[in-house]
């Protein structure tokens, strides 16, 4: 008995080592468009013909440099964007300080400009991370802000009709009861001259 149960017991492990641990592939990602990928490791903003600056190669150094913005208030930032030029380092650095969330509805539409204006001037081969990282959310940021601002207005424009509308009804309320009394009135004086 005990040896068919060691020999059971031995043929269940044996069987589980066959078994491989394996971790399934990933799911290759289908786009209903064609997307452009990165085809470099190449990582310079700017290629060195079009324009020189320190840390146009240095792409450690421009995410950090996100990083310390998204940790700033809007009003450091605004005093900061201030002080840079319109080179193109210093627009990329605007432009940079001008991505945080919390960016107002027209210094975002002013960093897309920014942006659109140093577009001929980027390396190819960063674009598609711009595209992706920097011009994609910031634009629809901003459809959604405009979005917004539309719905106030109507909302604002809905709410001054209500109130419109709740002045009238009150007021027909009012002339309902004044009509109501008259009645009253009438059917009390037809009472009395009826006695």
């Amino acid at each position: 008995m005990k040896k068919v149960l060691v020999l059971s017991l031995m043929a269940v492990l044996t069987g589980c080592a066959g078994i491989q641990n394996t971790q399934p592939d990933a799911p290759e990602l289908s786009t209903a468009k064609s997307v452009e990928v990165l085809q470099s490791s190449n990582f310079c903003l700017v290629e060195s013909g079009v324009a020189s600056f320190e840390h146009q190669c240095d792409l450690i150094y421009w995410v950090n440099f996100w990083i310390k913005a998204d940790a700033s208030s809007w009003p450091q930032r605004k005093k900061a964007i201030a002080g840079y030029g319109n080179d193109v380092a210093g627009t990329l650095h605007k432009i940079v300080l001008s991505l945080p969330v919390d960016t107002p509805y027209q210094d975002r539409l002013r960093a897309q400009h920014w942006l659109n204006s140093v577009k001929g001037k980027l390396s190819p081969d960063i674009m598609p991370l711009i595209k992706t990282v920097v011009e994609a959310p910031n634009t629809e940021m901003l459809e959604l802000e405009s979005a917004m601002v539309v719905l106030n207005k109507v909302n604002a424009e809905q709410n001054e009709s209500n109130e419109a509308l709740q002045d009238e009804l009150e007021a027909q309320r009012k002339k309902l009861e004044e009509l109501l009394e008259i009645e009253a009135t009438l059917m009390d004086k037809s009472r009395s001259s009826q006695q």
